[in-house]
């Protein structure tokens, strides 16, 4: 049977597409196997020192930048529930005044090591939106890099390569002739058809899409949570926030959801890892074996 492809127009730092997290994992649960994401990388932030009036101090206009944002980061979390942090927030700045150096980190993952790019953009969204972390820095975008298991000089060799740039401006001519306006967008297609979805939207939504797109040959099946299922979706997911959860395995509630992974958590099987709004759990640490004989740690 043919896929569904959902091609995903977003930018990394977009407080709307971080909110779409859950339901997207409520999808591969769901819709094992059917189900083909792709990102495209849509720009939202061009250049804010533009907008800078001329009567204004940087130190200023970002000052107030920064508080705008947060407010809004929290503002979103009432609805989408996801781990926001604010304390300290300073993503913005005269020289990290874009969203365009993220958007390119993507497009660098995807050369570097295809495979871990989803897993990257998802650390990127949440260093910045949860853990209240300057992203846009070089620095910050290769410590996301090495944290997500990609090869540093990988990813160094991509960031510094004009195809990758390359790759980033045909994400945005696509996005342009796509007409989309809003992040995130969808376009969900199936054999010869397709329909756009715009916004942050629910499951049942995205599930009425790709029914309809599809003609009624894909549905979803039901899921029963185990601790086995967990670890299967964690193998590509190491690290989920708590709505994630609930929402992958349909718990009625977060409380539920405590209940089902508190044996998890008490054996050391499962960290939680806290944030201002929510939480996470992830997986522990393997720590680091060194072979004695090549030297090589990993």
């Amino acid at each position: 049977m043919s896929k569904v492809i959902i091609t995903n127009f977003t930018d990394p730092l977009c407080p709307w597409c971080w909110g779409e997290e859950p339901y997207l994992r409520k999808i591969e649960t769901h819709f094992p196997g059917q189900i083909e994401f792709r990102y495209v990388m849509g720009g939202l932030i061009e250049d804010l020192n533009k907008k800078k009036p001329t009567d204004e101090t940087p130190e200023s206009y970002y000052r107030k930048i920064n508080i705008s944002t947060a407010r809004h980061l929290l503002e979103t979390a009432q609805k989408h529930k996801m781990p926001i942090g604010t304390t300290d927030f300073q993503l913005y700045s005269e020289t990290e005044s874009s969203s365009y150096p993220t958007n390119i980190a993507f497009k660098a993952a995807e050369k570097a090591n295809a495979g871990k790019a989803e897993l990257f953009l998802y650390n990127l969204r949440a260093a910045a939106m949860a853990e209240a972390k300057p992203a846009i820095k070089e620095d910050e975008l290769i410590d996301i890099a090495d944290a997500t298991g990609i090869d540093l000089a990988d990813f160094l060799e991509a960031m510094n390569d004009k195809s990758t740039r390359e790759a980033f401006q045909s994400d945005l001519q696509f996005t342009e002739k796509e007409n989309i306006e809003v992040f995130p967008t969808f376009i969900i297609e199936y054999e010869n058809k397709q329909m756009k979805l715009a916004n942050f939207r629910d499951y049942k939504t995205l599930v009425a899409f790709i029914k309809t797109v599809s003609g009624g040959a894909v549905t979803p099946i039901p899921v029963t949570f185990s601790p086995e299922s967990l670890f299967t979706l964690m193998e590509k997911h190491p690290k989920m926030a708590a709505e994630e959860v609930k929402e992958a395995f349909d718990f009625t509630s977060i409380d539920e959801m405590e209940q089902a992974i508190r044996p998890l958590l008490d054996r050391g099987e499962l960290i939680k890892q806290s944030a201002t709004y929510s939480y996470f759990v992830k997986l522990p640490s393997q720590g680091m074996f060194c072979d004695l004989t090549t030297g090589i740690c990993k």
